[in-house]
């Protein structure tokens, strides 16, 4: 035996027995310590990866249950508005950005060459009328209200129209059709009235001056230069919103160059986008709350009118009509959306909602009371989180 060990072994005999037992007890807890975190940091896994499991069980069903879109759009009628005639502006009557009601003037063009050329026609009507040697001015007169009736008759087919469409919709009640019907039929009784009006009119120049070329002539100029004149003002379909407006008095304008831009106010529905692995689950009439982030902490009614049937392939160049390569892998893949149609309650129609706004929206397609709950307070804490969205 060496010196080394013959040294180190009365070292150990002489150590004490407590030291020896504190540095056995801080051994063994050391070893417990390290054991402890590791099954703290095994049971944090363990949790974490169970809450990742039930939340990804949880999107599953819902998609089946209550699809969910948080990237839908406001959506209404947009008209760009331009003149139908050249000519010098003479009257601005909006504003950019400003609410109007139906028929509020947008702008009025300078109607004096218009007024002009009305003039121009009565008088060669009044000339062709000595020419045959009858009287044209009551045949002159019926014109005037035919014109004039016509005008009205188109004005109301155009109202009418946008409120058959509401009421197909839902928006507006039944009564409203039966309403919208009769002021059409009414117009064009008053039509087929100044059509008689003028027919007999005409019968009153006698055959001669009914057939004759030259007073047919001059009606017709009559008639296209008084529809030119009433061209010369423009006015709001409907009540909304006047934007992008590019007009001023003493412009020159373009027929068929569009001045400003109008968003209808009456008509307010949304597009969201939904997977289309959920679609077979969403049907016209049922019910869906959405959440306007223009107008947060808000939760409105809204019911599921119609579903998109195509969307537009981008697997295509439009420059060569080549297909594109895909660079999507893996087992799964994104699914397309495809555009589903609501409308909001009548009742509670969202005011101050804006064109292309973003919603956030759920659709109740199932029966089931959990998922029904869960995605009722779901929709309540996007409501609030709008507020610092």
């Amino acid at each position: 035996m060496s010196n080394e060990s013959k040294t180190a072994e009365p070292d150990a005999a002489r150590m004490p027995d407590n030291q020896v037992s504190d540095s056995k007890e801080s051994g063994g807890k050391e070893t417990e310590g390290k054991g402890g975190d590791l099954a703290g940091l095994r049971r944090i896994t363990l949790i974490a990866i169970g809450i990742a499991l039930i939340i990804f069980v949880y999107f599953v069903i819902a998609a089946r249950t209550t699809p969910f879109s948080g990237d839908a759009r406001v959506q209404a009628f947009v008209l760009r508005v331009a003149p139908e005639l050249n000519g010098r502006v003479e009257v601005v009557g909006v504003t950019d950005n400003q609410v109007v009601e139906a028929n509020d003037e947008f702008f009025v063009l300078d109607r004096t060459p218009f007024q002009i050329a009305v003039d121009q026609a009565e008088a060669r009507l009044a000339e062709a009328g000595q020419d045959v040697g009858a009287s044209t001015a009551s045949v002159d007169l019926a014109q005037a209200k035919l014109d004039e009736a016509r005008a009205a008759q188109t004005n109301v087919e155009v109202q009418s129209e946008r409120v058959l469409e509401l009421v197909r919709r839902g928006v507006y009640p039944k009564a409203r059709e039966d309403d919208a019907l009769a002021a059409i039929d009414e117009a064009k009784a008053v039509v087929e009235s100044a059509e008689a009006d003028l027919r007999r009119a005409k019968e009153e120049l006698g055959p001669q001056g009914q057939d004759n070329p030259q007073i047919q002539d001059a009606l017709a100029a009559l008639e296209d230069a008084r529809y030119d004149l009433a061209r010369t003002s423009l006015t709001a379909p409907a009540r909304g919103v006047v934007t992008n407006l590019q007009l001023s008095v003493g412009q020159t304008v373009v027929a068929g160059q569009p001045v400003m831009t109008f968003i209808s106010s009456e008509d307010i529905w949304l597009l969201a986008p939904m997977r289309e692995n959920s679609l077979n689950v969403i049907e016209p009439g049922q019910k869906a709350e959405v959440v306007l982030d223009s107008l947060p902490g808000q939760v409105y009614d809204a019911e599921v009118r119609s579903i998109g049937w195509g969307i537009a392939s981008e697997n295509v160049d439009p420059t060569t009509g080549l297909p594109k390569s895909t660079s999507e892998s893996g087992w799964l893949a994104n699914p397309e959306r495809f555009p589903v149609q609501l409308t909001f309650d009548p009742t509670r129609m969202p005011k101050g909602a804006r064109y292309g706004s973003k919603a956030a929206v759920m659709i109740y397609s199932s029966d089931n009371f959990v998922m029904r709950a869960i995605a009722w307070a779901r929709v309540r804490l996007i409501a609030l989180l709008t507020y610092v969205s």
